[in-house]
């Protein structure tokens, strides 16, 4: 059973100033796969309203949700209140684009060794190959990261 980030009850916080926004605060999370904007994905629930696809925030005094007019109206709550919150990651198994998992598949250890790494990492390798603008470029990344996965194996 999947175990959640987070889980129990915190209160609701708001900025100082008009148009600041209401928030939650939850302690340092440094195991949570982090993107380079220091976001993660998250899904679950504040009190009995879903959560779906929203972004947490990793910030140097604790992990940042920002909690919008429509899930307090919902939940019928405000800046000081206290609420149930229970989050999980919603980051989505990574998917290998055909073309890179057929080079893959010809060196079977690169494959095993590239599907144990971190999502993290696979997400990035593949969004670095695949934000190529031609297909040459494509071409060159996918071959310069066999090369590198190759030297990592070999080690």
């Amino acid at each position: 059973m999947e175990q959640p980030i987070f889980d129990d009850h915190i209160q609701l916080q708001k900025g100082e100033g008009k148009g600041s926004w209401t928030f939650v605060t939850m302690p340092i999370m440094p195991h949570l796969p982090k993107k380079k904007n220091s976001t993660v994905k998250v899904r679950g629930f504040i009190d009995d309203y879903a959560l779906e696809g929203i972004h947490i925030w990793a910030m140097k005094k604790g992990t940042f949700l920002a909690v919008k007019g429509e899930i307090r109206k919902a939940i019928k709550k405000e800046s000081g209140d206290t609420v149930k919150l229970q989050l999980f990651l919603d980051e989505a198994g990574q998917v290998i684009p055909e073309d890179f998992l057929e080079c893959l598949r010809d060196e079977p250890k690169l494959l095993a060794y590239f599907q144990k790494l971190p999502q993290a990492s696979q997400k990035e390798t593949i969004d670095w190959i695949f934000a190529a603008k031609t297909e040459d470029e494509k071409v060159n990344r996918i071959a310069k990261t066999i090369e590198k996965l190759e030297g990592e194996v070999g080690r």
